[in-house]
């Protein structure tokens, strides 16, 4: 396995953490969260609970779970991108 192989291995690891960090952060503030099911209406919560958010310590959290699964999502596409481009 290349290193391209492992870092794509390994972003994968890191977009479904940051997934289920974010499920597990909207069951606990009440929201209604299915285990495989409703990702898009899971994620506008999470923004619409980080922007309703007052305590700035979990607003700084929670904005550390987005920027995290949006980091790995990019990931998700540039690294499949240079392992088709043969890098």
């Amino acid at each position: 396995m290349s290193w391209l192989g492992i870092g794509l291995v390994g972003t994968i690891l890191f977009a479904l953490y940051y997934y289920q960090q974010m499920k597990i952060t909207l069951k606990t503030k009440g929201y209604d969260v299915d285990m495989f099911t409703g990702w898009m209406s899971d994620y506008r919560n999470f923004k619409k609970m980080i922007q309703e958010e007052a305590d700035q310590k979990e607003k700084l959290k929670c904005q550390g779970i987005l920027n995290g699964l949006h980091l790995s999502l990019i990931g998700l596409v540039v690294i499949p991108a240079l392992m088709i481009r043969g890098m």
